[in-house]
Parts: structure tokens; C-alpha cells; sequence
């Protein structure tokens, strides 16, 4: 079996369709590590590839007024036990393009990886993306996730990034981003999070809405379990005349683990709001009451709720 072939299988059994590597209208990008396996682009999506020693350096622009209707598929895998992999992927949509991105980090059978992504995204006036990152890891905690995402939303654009890994032991997980929001620019961050054992989760996402009217929510959804440790950073400010802002970070908790959420707020203009509100506690009794009641265990009326809250 080729080793671009056994991504089809990684994306079957994380719930993705592999055959989408074939699909000749589609454009993807597969990587084994360090080494890329397959890149495919098609009309409106220019892909620059720069494989160096340590780092590939991928540009991929999306021209103006394209709107690229099937989603961009970014596979970062491993197919041996131990290894790394580092990647600088920068992402550019021209004024009035819309693209739908999704990335797979398939690490489900890795013993030991240390994974570095660092994301560049620049969306043009009136632009569209949307970003989903799902991570798929195993029962080994020697994962060491590092991602960096600083983003650009000009004016009227909307850009929204939905990062999960709700799959298998997280291991170390370090995630930032920072989005800049131009007039009436539109920005909706969710993260989802299950950290079990000795997991330790680091999330850090802030917003600054420079631009009249500009929009952003920031929600988190984190479950713990075990020893496990979460410390939530999110950041909104808002600078100018109608922006608005909210932050909503969800925690629930069990046995020894433990949550922490800070909400930043700063307000530059008097006609700015930025609302918050945080949650860390227990699953909720009423729920778990109504599920027992149905004919749950207690163990599984509370693993419903936990998974009902990171869907």
C-alpha cells in the first residue's frame, strides 16, 4: 500500500471520507510528518509548496471572487510511532472569496509526536472562510500539540475556526490565536476540548475588533476528567464605535482534574460593548437526574452530557 493510501483509511476511521483524496474536483494536502504525500489544486486555489530540512512552508490563496464550493482538505498525519512535524501554512482569500477549509491531524496511532503549526490567514474585503480543525489522537499521552494562528478579517469579511480534540489522550496541548477585525468584519472562534489522565490543555484566544461595528464571539467548551489540567485564556477588545463582543467558556469537571478560565475584557471607545460569562463546575444534577430516570447508569447518563456539550 502506497503511503498516501493509508490516509484514506486514518480518514475513514476518524469519521471523514478518504475517497475525498480522489475526487479530481477537490483540492487537498496530505502529509506524512515532514514528507508531503500529495497536493491537488483546482481552478481559483493556487498552492505554494517549500519543503526545507526541519519546515514545509505552504502558501495557498484563494483569488478574488472565487467561491470554492467542495472544502479544502489539509491532512497532517504520522504513520510511524514517533516523529515530528512542523508546518507554516499561510492562507490568503482575495476580496469576495469564500472557501471552507478543513484540517485533519491524524495522530490516532502515534506513541511520541511533536506537532508545530503555525497559521497565517488573511482574508480580503468582503471574504468568507471558514476553518475546521479536528485532531484524532490515541491512548498514548506522548502528543505534543503546538498551534499559532494570527489572522487578518478585513472589512466586511467573516472568518470563523472551529478547533476540536474530544478523541483519544490529548497529551500537551498549546493553541493561540489572535484575529484583528476590520469595519463590520465578523469572527466566531469555538474550541472543544476532553482532556483525560494527565492531559494539559493550554487555550489562548484573543480578538481585537478595530473596525466600526465589527462583531466576535469566542465560545469554549472543555471537559476534564482524571488529573486532568485546562487553563482558558480569552481575550476580547473592543476599539471602536458599534463593536460587539462575547465570550462563553463552558467547564465541566471530574475526579481530581482541574479548570481554569480567565475572560479579559477591554473596552478603548464608549461606544463598544464586550460581554462574557464562564461556567466550570460538575455536570449539571437536574440533566443527570432526568437521564438516570430514563434508564442511564450514572456513568453513562453523565458521558451523554459531557458528549451532548462538546458536539
Amino acid at each position: 500500500m502506497q503511503r498516501v493510501e493509508s490516509f484514506y483509511a486514518l480518514l475513514n476511521a476518524a469519521g471523514a471520507d478518504g475517497a475525498v483524496l480522489n475526487d479530481r474536483d477537490t483540492a487537498h494536502l496530505v502529509a506524512d510528518g515532514q514528507t508531503l504525500l500529495s497536493r491537488q489544486t483546482i481552478p481559483g486555489v493556487a498552492m505554494k509548496i517549500d519543503e526545507q530540512d526541519d519546515i514545509t512552508l505552504a502558501k495557498i490563496r484563494i483569488a478574488r471572487n472565487q467561491h470554492i464550493h467542495k472544502p479544502i482538505h489539509l491532512c497532517f498525519g504520522l504513520l510511524q510511532r514517533i516523529g515530528g512535524q512542523r508546518f507554516n501554512l499561510a492562507i490568503t482569500l482575495e476580496a469576495g472569496a469564500k472557501a471552507t477549509f478543513i484540517a485533519h491531524g491524524l495522530f490516532a496511532n502515534v506513541e511520541r509526536l511533536r506537532h508545530r503549526m503555525e497559521k497565517t490567514i488573511e482574508l480580503g474585503e468582503g471574504s468568507e472562510l471558514h476553518f475546521s480543525d479536528s485532531h484524532i489522537h490515541g491512548l498514548s499521552a506522548g502528543i505534543d500539540v503546538q498551534t499559532k494562528n494570527t489572522v487578518k478579517v478585513g472589512k466586511k469579511a467573516r472568518y470563523s475556526a472551529d478547533f476540536s480534540l474530544t478523541s483519544g489522550l490529548v497529551g500537551k496541548l498549546d493553541l493561540k490565536e489572535s484575529v484583528q477585525a476590520d469595519d463590520e468584519a465578523v469572527v466566531e472562534l469555538v474550541s472543544r476540548v476532553y482532556g483525560h489522565q494527565l492531559d494539559r490543555i493550554s487555550i489562548d484566544e484573543k480578538v481585537s475588533l478595530n473596525g466600526r461595528f465589527s462583531r466576535s464571539m469566542i465560545k469554549s467548551r472543555v471537559a476534564l476528567e482524571d488529573e486532568a489540567r485546562a487553563d482558558i485564556v480569552g481575550v476580547t477588545e473592543g476599539r471602536a464605535e458599534g463593536a460587539r463582543g462575547h465570550m462563553d467558556c463552558l467547564e465541566i469537571i471530574k475526579d481530581q482534574a482541574i479548570g481554569q478560565s480567565t475572560p479579559i475584557v477591554k473596552v478603548c471607545h464608549p461606544l463598544a460593548k464586550i460581554t462574557h460569562e464562564a461556567a466550570i463546575g460538575t455536570v449539571d444534577k437536574k440533566q443527570l437526574e432526568t437521564l438516570i430516570a430514563h434508564g442511564l447508569s450514572p456513568e453513562q447518563a453523565t458521558d451523554m452530557i459531557v458528549l451532548g456539550m462538546l458536539r
